[in-house]
């Protein structure tokens, strides 16, 4: 009935007016006002903003949506960025945010967009603030939905309610939603959308530490799963996650609070792919297509809670730091925000190094494994650390042998079996 690019490039080009329109009969002339990006706008500037740091940024494209055949992309920063293997780059350290799951929330893309600005300019600035470490951002989760202001997808379904952890087991609907009212459709199956799919593939090439997923409404912090109440899980890494939500509050002001429903992509995040996992509900705004301050002002608050997660993220569950080393042990100091579990270097398995405390190991090999935290996620060692030590000379001048594959595998062993055994 419609020739459809004819459609969405007449709509590309009616809702800045529409905007406009709205600027004017709805701001005061003191106010300071800005309109939020489209989704056109959202992919040329992050394109060309990518383009600007060609050594440390990349922009991707992953797939289309259901049916505007809309690009999903992403940025990618590291240090050296087009030097590395896609195996160096996908063992570090990983910081993953991205943006409108629901369409009608424009302010999760523009917190996303801003983030990436910050890090992309300072890391310019200071190379050491990306050393070691590795962001992904993904601006528009949800572009059919995005471009209409649109809750859904264009097949009706909530796409935070898509995913395959804990999918359907409480407040999601069985009922397609419609445009412009709010639904929470939970779609036929888990994981059924293309969209959903496609963020899902993203996060299994990441060594992921932390995952924001922005959303507005509500102006908090969203756990992954219930705590309280009917449907409650413990959240295995509680103790990390609490010492990070007590310093988000004091960088940001947001408290947190158990989610509103299950199937929610940070329950895929942490259950399935051990990130420490949240929905970060950057304002309260949604369905608008202007903000009544400036953008970033509006942000403000939220923008330090990314920052606070950045400039710590290797401390995100266990961190051993070597503090003493000699031919036949290591001394070790647990300096992350979380303990670190079945730390061993070949023979002994310490099952747990709280945060603060300093430990000495007996040396069995030159490599020191422990996992960074409990949960286990939907692959074997996703948490699982590996630091090379010093090959130290001992009295009789002889050198501490080097790690060998009989004693690394009797190592993972061990792991594995205490963590069975939990």
């Amino acid at each position: 009935l419609f020739d459809m690019p004819a459609v969405l490039q007449l709509v590309k080009c009616i809702l800045p007016f529409l905007a406009l329109v709205f600027l004017a009969f709805s701001a005061q002339p003191s106010e300071g006002v800005e309109v939020l990006h489209n989704y056109y706008s959202m992919k040329e500037d992050t394109e060309e903003l990518a383009n600007q740091y060609p050594d440390i940024a990349i922009y991707s494209e992953h797939g289309i949506s259901t049916a505007l055949d809309l690009e999903i992309f992403s940025v990618d920063v590291a240090l050296n960025i087009t030097e590395l293997s896609q195996e160096e780059l996908e063992a570090l350290p990983t910081m993953y945010i991205d943006g409108a799951h629901h369409g009608n929330e424009g302010m999760s893309v523009e917190a996303t967009f801003l983030f990436l600005q910050d890090v992309l300019e300072r890391s310019a600035a200071n190379p050491d603030y990306l050393a070691g470490k590795r962001l992904v951002v993904t601006p528009v989760v949800n572009p059919d939905g995005y471009l209409q202001d649109c809750r859904n997808n264009w097949n009706g379904v909530d796409l935070n309610r898509n995913y395959p952890y804990m999918w359907g087991m409480y407040g999601t609907s069985d009922t397609r939603g419609s445009c412009p009212a709010s639904g929470t459709y939970r779609g036929p199956s888990e994981g059924s959308e293309i969209e959903t799919q496609i963020n899902m593939e993203l996060m299994r090439g990441m060594n992921l530490y932390v995952y924001f997923s922005a959303h507005t409404g509500s102006n908090d912090i969203v756990l992954p799963w219930k705590i309280t109440g009917e449907f409650a899980v413990p959240i295995a890494d509680w103790d990390l996650y609490e010492y990070f939500l007590n310093e988000s509050t004091n960088v940001s002001g947001l408290t947190y609070r158990d989610p509103s429903g299950a199937g929610e992509s940070i329950a895929w995040g942490y259950g399935a792919r051990t990130g420490v996992s949240v929905i970060v509900e950057v304002d309260d705004m949604q369905w608008s297509p202007i903000e009544l301050t400036t953008i970033r002002g509006a942000l403000s608050n939220e923008l330090l809670m990314y920052d606070l997660a950045w400039e710590n993220l290797e401390l995100f569950g266990g961190k051993l730091e070597i503090m003493a080393e000699t031919s036949n042990s290591v001394t070790v100091k647990n300096i992350g925000w979380g303990a670190a579990y079945n730390v061993t270097t070949g023979s002994e398995v310490i099952e747990k190094i709280g945060v603060g405390e300093t430990k000495k190991i007996n040396k069995n090999s030159n490599t020191l494994l422990y996992n960074r935290l409990i949960q286990e996620g939907e692959e074997e060692d996703l948490t699982l650390v590996s630091v090379n030590l010093t090959s130290i000379i001992d009295t009789n001048n002889e050198a501490t042998p080097s790690v060998d594959f009989v004693s690394i595998t009797l190592s993972l062993v061990i792991v594995s079996a205490l963590r069975r055994r939990k």
